[in-house]
């Protein structure tokens, strides 16, 4: 006898198993969504709804975990764990959508829609005249910081020939698009004025947008600068605030076509550092994302425009940091590509014992490759070619193919 241990973690593995053994193409619908099991956890839930979700679960075959003494209501409020296949998981979705209380009414519902997105077959990022299609590629995003002040290269590219020297270099590696900073938002910095802002990146955008064919990334949480940029020809703002700086951010953007990454922080950089305290973090980092999405769709922003950051160092401590990663797919409830901002950080240090930030390029490359096994699709580096490779061969590896 000839067996052995099939590890389906994705919709797209789901599907290929299947068809690998001959079965009918028109099964594959049916059958996939019992080939992959999902787990949902539900925080602080009274004892009578803890009670009622796990009988409608076992009723169909799911399972969920509740407090020992749920059922004996010495437990007042229990987190309950929900887990089992897809197909049996819409089921239950559809079955709390009926009762007659308000919670559960709501967990179905969002049960319901977060399944979906999962299930979705596309995750397409539109900026400016493209779409890219990342459900199974990713792009490269090279760091220009046209600061004096920034933790890894502040000070080296804030003129213009030198930037453009340094922009040349990550092209020819490989890089997709040019992120583009003029402000320092490292731990413990100060904001600099519109003015200087612009000063620093309107002749460095103008400069590439006019000797480069390259995708050009301005990270900015200010408007006026977002709106400057934008004329000069940047096909995307990538905003640390989360579109929260700014309350006239949601508005320039939804005139423009351009790509959106919309960051996760807790505090502003100045003060992010001191202290940072989550009760659920990823739980508390989807409420930030389900806010962004919200507001972007109330300015008429398209959700294909929009990328989420989770905020690797911005308002975390090491552990939270390792606990994001570690969780990425968590974030797969928005069905909206992940960018991932790690490269050279501090955690990387600590982890490596390397107090020089230009000692952490391996340990950058590391933690990029896990967060690309774990759902993470574009990476914002500084070491492009790298990075690139690495994560390259990662890719060929889990399609089982060379990458293409």
């Amino acid at each position: 006898m000839k067996i052995e241990l099939v590890e389906i973690d994705s919709i797209e593995k789901a599907k290929k198993e299947i068809l690998a053994v001959g079965a009918d193409r028109a099964a594959v619908g049916i059958m996939y969504k019992k080939a992959l099991n999902l787990a949902f956890k539900v925080f602080d839930c009274k004892f009578y709804y803890a009670n009622l979700l796990k009988q409608e679960a076992l009723s169909i075959g799911l399972e969920t975990a509740v407090e020992k003494d749920t059922i004996t209501a010495k437990t007042k409020v229990s987190d309950c764990l929900i887990f089992g296949d897809i197909k049996r998981l819409l089921i239950l979705s559809e079955k709390l959508k009926k009762q007659s209380f308000g919670f559960l009414r709501e967990l179905g519902e969002r049960l319901d829609g977060y399944i979906n997105n999962i299930i979705s077959e596309k995750k397409i990022f539109k900026f400016g005249l493209q779409s890219r299609d990342l459900t199974s590629d990713f792009l490269i995003m090279g760091i220009l910081n046209v600061t004096p002040d920034s933790f890894s290269d502040g000070g080296r590219y804030n003129d213009i020939d030198a930037a453009l020297e340094r922009c040349e270099e990550m092209i020819e590696e490989g890089a997709d698009i040019i992120d583009v900073g003029g402000e320092s938002t490292r731990p413990g910095s100060s904001s600099v004025s519109c003015d200087e802002e612009l000063r620093r990146v309107v002749p460095v955008i103008d400069a590439i947008k006019k000797r480069f064919d390259i995708t050009v990334s301005v990270d900015t949480y200010k408007s006026e600068v977002a709106e400057a940029v934008l004329e000069l020809g940047a096909e995307i703002i990538n905003d640390i605030s989360g579109l929260n700086f700014d309350e006239r951010m949601p508005y320039v953007l939804s005139k423009s076509s351009c790509g959106i990454v919309a960051m996760h922080i807790k505090g502003k950089p100045k003060d992010m550092q001191k202290n940072p305290h989550y009760e659920h973090l990823i739980c508390e980092i989807n409420e930030y994302f389900e806010d962004i999405l919200k507001k972007a769709e109330l300015n008429g922003i398209e959700k294909e425009r929009i990328v989420l950051d989770p905020g690797i160092g911005f308002g975390k401590d090491f552990e939270d940091n390792y606990k994001i990663i570690s969780n990425l797919q968590s974030f797969k409830i928005f069905s909206r590509p992940l960018l991932i901002g790690l490269s050279k950080k501090s955690f990387i240090g600590y982890t490596l014992n390397k107090e020089d930030a230009n000692e952490r390029l391996f340990g950058t490359i590391g933690a990029n490759v896990t967060a690309f096994l774990k759902g993470a699709r574009i990476f914002r580096v500084h070491d492009v070619r790298q990075n690139l490779e690495a994560i390259k061969l990662a890719s060929s590896i889990i399609q089982e193919k060379k990458y293409s």
